[in-house]
C-alpha cells in the first residue's frame, strides 16, 4: 500500500468506526458488547475479504452462533448423563467442532455458509456472551460485518487510486 492509501484507509476505517461505535452505545446500549464490532473487521480483514462477500460472512457467523448454542446443548446433554462439567464441555467441544468444521469445510465449502473464520468467530463468540444475549450478538455481528464492508470499500477505492 502507498503511504498515501494507508493515511485514507486509516482514517476512512478510524472515522466510520467511531460512528458506528457511537451509534450502538448512544442507542443500542442493551447489548453492551460493540466490541464485537471489532472481532468482525479483524476476521473480515484477516481473509482477504472484499465488500461483496458481507452476506457470507454474516450467513457464516450465524450458523457459528447457532454452532455455539448447539454446543452448549451437547454440554448439558453431557452433563444429564453424570458427566463432571469439565468432561461435558471437552466432549461437546470436540463433538461440536469436528461436526462444525466437516460440514462447513467440506459440505458447504463453496457456498455463502463456508467462511470458516466466521463459524469459528459465531461459535467464541456465543461462548463468550455465555449463551445468552443471542439478539444483541447477532445485531453487532451484522452491523460489525456491515462496518468492515464499508471500510474495505474505502480500502478499495485508495488501492485503485494510489496503487
Amino acid at each position: 500500500m502507498s503511504h498515501k492509501t494507508v493515511i485514507l484507509f486509516s482514517l476512512w476505517t478510524s472515522l466510520w468506526s467511531a460512528l458506528f461505535n457511537h451509534i450502538y452505545v448512544v442507542f443500542f446500549p442493551s447489548f453492551g458488547i460493540p466490541w464485537v464490532m471489532f472481532v468482525c473487521m479483524a476476521v473480515f480483514f484477516g481473509m482477504d475479504l472484499k465488500p461483496k462477500q458481507f452476506y457470507c460472512c454474516i450467513l457464516s457467523a450465524f450458523c457459528g452462533m447457532a454452532w455455539g448454542q448447539a454446543d452448549f446443548l451437547l454440554i448439558d446433554f453431557f452433563t444429564q448423563l453424570g458427566l463432571p462439567g469439565h468432561v461435558s464441555s471437552f466432549a461437546a467441544i470436540v463433538l461440536g467442532t469436528a461436526v462444525a468444521m466437516y460440514v462447513h469445510l467440506r459440505l458447504l465449502a463453496n457456498t455463502p455458509l463456508g467462511l470458516m473464520p466466521f463459524v469459528f468467530a459465531g461459535v467464541c463468540l456465543t461462548f463468550s456472551q455465555g449463551g445468552k444475549n443471542v439478539t444483541g450478538l447477532g445485531f453487532t455481528f451484522l452491523i460489525g460485518i456491515i462496518l468492515a464492508a464499508i471500510c474495505s470499500i474505502g480500502l478499495q477505492f485508495c488501492l485503485k487510486k494510489f496503487p
